[in-house]
């Protein structure tokens, strides 16, 4: 009778065998570490020139050629981890779509830049990304959302002591408020900022809060106080180290112009034209000079009629 099981074989266990063991050489370990560690200093090298590259092409307004180069630098220093080196690179992408008007993106890196800056615990670095979202979110028309950044940025901003970031956080929350249609609470903090532009010194951001506030009393109807806020811009722009661009300061001669004729002071009104029609015919610009020229004679007019009006009236009081 044949047995069904199978034949008996030994089994051999190999145990401790020599040749069974891996080799430990510890110079082989060390190539490996040496390699993993030129191959991280290469992608650190790399993303640096991405990212090099990407703001020289920003600075010069070539922003499809920075987009690609930044967007580079990002995914090397995600693959590295490197958070800190993350959030430059997504805020300042955030700045760029910024820049060319596309707010959503630009939202978008921000929203990214700000979890980046809570990991990091880096305060200034999240009171800026607020302030961006907030700015970009004013542009996007959802006012209650940007006034929520807005107001976060300002009270880190005060809690870390920074007072020009306190400033630019006063200024944006006041252009909120003022797409808002709550003039008066733009007018307080406008005011509230130039005071802090002008104790730091600051006469760029000056300027802009000049006219913006000019602009918010004029809307307003408190013309005496626009005229104040213009005629302090052009004072500072003959005195200031700054720079002002010609047709910024037309803007202004227009808008106290305008404002002049509103009050019923075409004298005030005839001075700033004549400034406007100087400057015009030093630029060579004939046809805003006939278009001035044209103004100051309605001006006249209307500055004779008033006088006219105002002896008739002094002969009937009589």
């Amino acid at each position: 009778m044949t047995s069904s099981l199978p034949p008996h074989r030994s089994t051999y266990i190999l145990a401790d065998e020599a040749t069974v063991r891996l080799p430990r050489d510890p110079s082989l370990l060390e190539q490996a570490e040496r390699i993993a560690e030129g191959y991280h200093h290469c992608q650190v090298a790399e993303a640096s020139l991405w990212l090099k590259q990407g703001l020289a092409h920003l600075q010069q307004g070539q922003y499809t050629p920075a987009l690609s180069l930044l967007q580079q630098a990002l995914q090397i220093y995600r693959n590295l981890g490197d958070k800190r080196r993350q959030a430059k690179v997504l805020l300042t992408l955030a700045s760029l779509y910024y820049r060319v008007a596309d707010y959503l993106w630009a939202a978008d890196y921000g929203r990214q830049c700000l979890r980046v800056a809570h990991d990091l615990k880096d305060d200034a670095l999240i009171q800026q990304t607020l302030g961006h979202l907030g700015n970009s979110y004013r542009h996007l028309g959802n006012l209650q959302r940007a006034l929520e950044y807005m107001s976060q940025s300002l009270t880190i901003a005060k809690k870390m002591g920074d007072r020009p970031g306190e400033m630019r956080s006063l200024n944006n929350l006041a252009m909120i408020y003022r797409a808002k249609g709550l003039t008066h609470q733009a007018a307080t903090l406008y005011e509230a900022s130039l005071m802090m532009a002008v104790t730091l010194g600051d006469q760029a951001t000056q300027f802009q809060l000049l006219q913006n506030l000019g602009n918010t009393y004029f809307t307003l109807k408190e013309y005496g106080q626009a005229i104040d806020c213009y005629e302090r811009f052009l004072a500072l722009s003959k005195n200031s180290p700054i720079e002002t661009d010609q047709r910024t300061n037309r803007r202004i001669l227009t808008q106290l112009t305008l404002v002049s004729i509103t009050m019923g002071d075409h004298s005030r009104a005839i001075v700033y034209l004549q400034h406007h029609l100087s400057i015009a015919c030093a630029l060579g610009d004939t046809k805003g000079a006939a278009t001035l020229l044209d103004d100051l004679k309605r001006s006249y007019e209307a500055l004779g009629e008033a006088r006219v009006a105002s002896i008739q009236r002094d002969m009937t009081s009589v």
